[in-house]
């Protein structure tokens, strides 16, 4: 198996507000376009995303190059943010001030009602071993995933054997692709956050989670 693990582009989210299911924003879409055109050419065998438009949209557009259909796994979905994705930012300091008073950069959001780092880690890595590796290691195929910045971290993690706390390890660009092999019934990992594809519109990429206040577009 060839395992290609993929960003969702930039999405276009709105002033004092963080992700939840927004749409792509024009670059976003510009970068989905690359990256089919990266892919187009390629046999892929299963193109897989999660229940977001920013996923949806993506993969779209790498189906659209590839004759592929899209399959959807909710497993693989982005971490669950509970009250804190509807919150306003203006809002939030004055409504969890003991969270803004010693803030935490780990993925953890039990306190907003959200899931917990481990609840998060366990539903990835479930879905990715029940529905992808089981499945597909041994075969002769190609498979793409079109996910989220925390999935791609907590898949690394997982496959490389290193306890997930909830901090972010690897830096994830928008579109970015990671690619897995097997060898020996072994994963191997060939490279990670390849934005080879967008040219200039890898230049100047914003932070993803930065300080206390996470917003991913």
């Amino acid at each position: 198996m060839d395992l290609y693990l993929v960003r969702h582009g930039e999405s276009e989210i709105p002033a004092d507000a963080m992700q939840s299911d927004y749409p792509l924003s024009p670059l976003g879409r510009e970068q989905a376009r690359r990256l089919a055109e990266r892919f187009r050419g390629t046999r892929i065998d299963h193109l897989i995303t999660t229940p977001f438009r920013r996923t949806q949209e993506t993969a779209q557009a790498i189906a659209n190059a590839c004759a592929v259909e899209i399959l959807e796994e909710p497993g693989l979905g982005a971490v669950d943010n509970g009250e804190l994705a509807v919150t306003p930012f203006s809002l939030r300091q004055q409504r969890w001030p003991e969270f803004y008073a010693n803030p935490s950069p780990l993925l953890d959001f039990t306190l907003f009602g959200g899931e917990s780092t481990q609840a998060f880690f366990e539903r990835v890595t479930e879905a990715f071993v029940e529905r992808i590796w089981d499945r597909f290691f041994l075969e002769p195929v190609k498979v793409v995933v079109v996910c989220h910045n925390e999935t791609i971290n907590a898949l690394l993690m997982h496959i490389l054997g290193i306890p997930f706390d909830g901090w972010l390890y690897f830096t994830i660009d928008h579109t970015s692709v990671s690619w897995i092999d097997v060898r020996y019934n072994r994963p191997r990992i060939r490279c990670v956050n390849d934005t080879s594809h967008l040219g200039d519109l890898s230049r100047g990429h914003r932070g993803v989670y930065g300080g206390s206040a996470p917003r991913e577009a």
